[in-house]
């Protein structure tokens, strides 16, 4: 199975996503370089018989697991973007899927995303690659969205800038979810920070 090519919604069963979460869990739980495929197997009930057929290491069912975790996530928060012509009503849309998701404690993003950040430092070299993959492409999706609204821009905005700052609100927001912060604070630093953007509307 090659993680670097598939089309997780339309290609992986359930089963296998359930496996992937189930994996999840417990590779940030315990850390990854201290997990074993075994440790994996006991603690998430997956069989070994159905890892060892369908992956080739424990660092090949991380680097799936996450990118399939990440995917998810992804569509979820860029699906806002392509509902909103009007670049506010996007973000909003998308800074408020942040919130909605990693405040929702019955969520599965929202634990996961706990363990994510959690798990994060150097030695977690694929989740990094991943996030920052994802990172690229949230900003990209931003960038595009502020560029095809540029007429409604005032001269003096700079969208490369603009995109940045929310991009680093997004990532604020999901850290500061996790951390436990009530959303309705969470949605009041969302509507300020929109304030930015419609200082710079015409």
């Amino acid at each position: 199975m090659d993680s670097e090519t598939i089309n997780f919604t339309e290609t992986f069963p359930q089963s296998m996503q359930e496996a992937l979460k189930a994996s999840l869990k417990v590779f940030w739980r315990l850390g990854v370089h201290r997990t074993s495929i075994d440790d994996v197997c006991r603690q998430s009930g997956v069989s070994y018989h159905f890892l060892n057929e369908n992956f080739e290491s424990k660092e090949h069912l991380y680097r799936t697991a996450v990118m399939w975790y990440l995917d998810q996530y992804g569509r979820q928060l860029l699906s806002e973007f392509a509902l909103h012509s009007n670049p506010t009503e996007a973000l909003r849309g998308a800074l408020y899927e942040c919130i909605g998701l990693f405040c929702n404690k019955q969520c599965e993003h929202a634990k996961l995303l706990s363990y994510a950040l959690a798990a994060v430092n150097n030695s977690d070299r694929i989740l990094i690659s991943e996030l920052l993959s994802l990172r690229r492409k949230v900003y990209a999706t931003i960038l595009m969205k502020l560029n095809s609204n540029k007429t409604h821009l005032k001269d003096t905005a700079d969208i490369p800038v603009l995109a940045r700052f929310y991009i680093t609100t997004l990532r604020g927001l999901a850290s500061q979810a996790a951390d436990g912060i009530p959303s309705d604070e969470l949605y009041r630093v969302a509507d300020l920070s929109l304030e930015l953007l419609e200082a710079y509307r015409k």
